[in-house]
């Protein structure tokens, strides 16, 4: 189960809670740009108290690493405009909205930074782990934002494609920010990636049943099948791991005989060469899928 509130983020909630109208998770990232007030204290102020019919989901100041959230991940915030009926607020499972305590030019300890992506960036770490747990894909549909300027999405992509935005691509929308962004992906642990099962071909473990070993060995990738396949009948106890070489000798025949018996089936069934359901079985036991 996910967490709808931010770990370490201190909570100021609103109110005013809306419903998502479902679909694919996105964060969308904004910068506050007010002039005269670069502090995290008085943003948060304003988001709670007289700005909060525009807060967003976080404020987050890059520079302190202090964070703050005002609406649950369910809930949409107030950040964005409609873009004729469709409320961007609503789109996807999760529109989580990201203010940063950020002035393009502004001027910290004596240093002035230019973009978010100048700034020491303290905690974002802590953000991108918990949008990662929402779902939300390590991926700009419209591209990472280069530049103070538009550079609308269309429709479709905002409608249909999950991941990270800028304020800047929203249809319907006139910002420009945030501006140029830090690599947001390298921070934070990454997801892990799916694992890819090998696959068996069974025409390839059939021709080398079949057909000489020796001439079977000479294709690479039936070895390599037939090498998955061996292990898995030396996993089953039905095939001495000497025997396990990529061949698909006498000894494997025998051992895959063995192995179709246990299926279930006898005589002509149970001959040694591989059949799809016997041997969608056997990878389903031992982590390889079969194609045709």
């Amino acid at each position: 189960m996910v967490d709808l509130w931010m770990p370490g983020a201190a909570r100021h909630p609103v109110g005013n809670t809306g419903a998502m109208n479902g679909g694919p998770a996105r964060a969308v990232w904004h910068i506050t740009s007010n002039d005269r007030d670069w502090t995290f204290k008085n943003e948060l102020g304003w988001f709670t108290g007289g700005g909060a019919n525009v807060a967003p989901h976080l404020l987050w100041d890059p520079f302190t690493g202090q964070i703050a959230q005002m609406f649950p991940a369910d809930s949409r915030s107030l950040s964005l405009q409609n873009a004729g009926d469709v409320k961007t607020n609503r789109t996807g499972r999760y529109c989580i909205q990201i203010e940063i305590v950020f002035t393009a030019g502004e001027t910290v300890s004596g240093k002035k930074y230019a973009t978010v992506r100048d700034t020491p960036c303290k905690n974002l770490d802590q953000i991108m782990t918990w949008l990662r747990s929402l779902g939300i894909a390590d991926t700009w549909p419209g591209g990472a934002p280069t530049g103070f300027a538009r550079d609308t999405v269309s429709m479709d992509v905002w409608l249909g494609r999950g991941g990270h935005y800028g304020h800047n691509q929203i249809p319907g929308n006139s910002h420009v920010d945030p501006g140029p962004m830090p690599n947001l992906f390298a921070f934070g642990p990454t997801p892990p990636k799916p694992v890819t099962k090998p696959t068996v071909s069974l025409a390839h473990v059939v021709y080398a049943a079949k057909h000489d070993p020796a001439a079977a060995q000479g294709h690479a990738s039936y070895k390599a099948e037939v090498l998955l396949v061996e292990k898995a009948l030396q996993a089953e106890g039905l095939l001495a791991s000497q025997w396990v070489d990529g061949s698909f000798g006498t000894r494997t025949l025998g051992a895959y005989s063995s192995w179709q018996r246990k299926c279930g089936y006898s005589g002509s069934g149970a001959d040694g060469v591989p059949g799809k359901v016997s041997l969608e079985r056997l990878g389903l036991k031992h982590g390889f899928t079969v194609t045709d």
